[in-house]
């Protein structure tokens, strides 16, 4: 749904893991409300279960100069299930004011909420993008800041950030100001501004680990430290584990469409990784990220910690 075609329906449920996607349609929709956006816009979170009787009383108060009312319950999924019952409730039998948004976030649905569901709510789907999808996402949301760029650049973007939508978003606004008057965004961009100013954390962390080297415990330290998120990393280090058997052991580069620059530092480390060792860090990063995301694992840095222990060069010869 587009913030052009604001609130058609009464009761909307956003799900996904795309979590930006979600975040900028919201805020777009508030916007749409236009002058009288702060009387008419309001965002609950269903983890303060307090909050659930304001969320109703405010979905039955008629708006105020303005046509809709617009009302955000943010993680439907964590309210007890008392409170959901009223809140699908309510959803079943909306007021033709207000326009109710819930949302399941950062995960995938919950079978038990969609089946309760009563069929005049609409989802929407914010799936996480991948491939030839994030691309071309990429080159229209260059389009905004009225510049284009080229594929090569796009697939070098999503390496460098390991395709997490939040930091993509951030690195073409900067690299929009970069290029200036220019109108496109080339490689080259991507390669001084993106890789150079990501260098003393992520880069080197990623090349110490897939070169095996002891040093990279300590830089992901050093990340931990400059507030980068668990998750965006864990999501890093699958992709890498990925391209690396893709390259490797599948000669599936072309396929995948890696970039060449990837493609070649990868092809580098042939001696240093086997078959199955790709596989077991793979298995064990995404037992990891389950974890975290099923609130399972509070100690996540210690735990990458351990995981990457094992790769480093002392046990290269095992």
């Amino acid at each position: 749904m587009s913030a052009q075609n604001t609130l058609l329906k009464n009761t909307y449920l956003y799900v996904g893991e795309e979590t930006f996607l979600i975040e900028e349609n919201l805020a777009a929709l508030a916007a749409s409300l236009g002058e009288n956006a702060s009387m008419n816009y309001a965002s609950f979170n269903a983890e303060d279960s307090k909050t659930i009787d304001n969320v109703i009383s405010l979905c039955n108060t008629m708006p105020f100069l303005a046509d809709t009312r617009l009302i955000v319950l943010r993680n439907m999924n964590k309210l007890p299930a008392g409170q959901r019952k009223r809140v699908l409730e309510y959803a079943a039998n909306p007021s033709e004011s207000t326009t109710l948004i819930m949302t399941i976030e950062g995960t995938k649905e919950d079978k038990k909420l969609m089946g309760d569901l009563p069929t005049n709510v609409r989802v929407i789907r914010f799936d996480p993008l991948k491939g030839a999808g994030l691309i071309d996402w990429i080159q229209k949301r260059v389009m905004i800041y009225n510049k284009k760029m080229d594929k090569d650049a796009a697939f070098l973007l999503t390496d460098i950030t390991g395709g997490n939508t939040w930091f993509i978003a951030s690195e073409i606004e900067k690299l929009s100001l970069y290029a200036g008057s220019r109108t496109v965004i080339t490689i080259k961009d991507v390669e001084f501004l993106v890789m150079r100013s990501h260098e003393p954390s992520v880069f080197a962390f990623m090349d110490s680990l897939f070169d095996r080297k002891k040093d990279a415990i300590l830089k992901l330290c050093e990340i931990e430290t400059f507030g980068i998120p668990d998750l965006e990393i864990i999501s890093r280090i699958e992709n890498q584990t990925i391209q690396h058997y893709q390259i490797l052991f599948r000669n599936q580069g072309k396929k995948a469409k890696i970039h060449p620059f990837v493609e070649k530092k990868i092809s580098s480390r042939k001696s240093l990784w086997k078959a199955h060792q790709l596989k077991d860090l793979l298995r064990q990063t995404r037992l990891l990220e389950h974890d975290v995301k099923t609130g399972r694992s509070f100690h996540v840095w210690v735990a990458l910690s351990e995981i990457i222990a094992q790769f480093n060069i002392s046990h290269r010869a095992k």
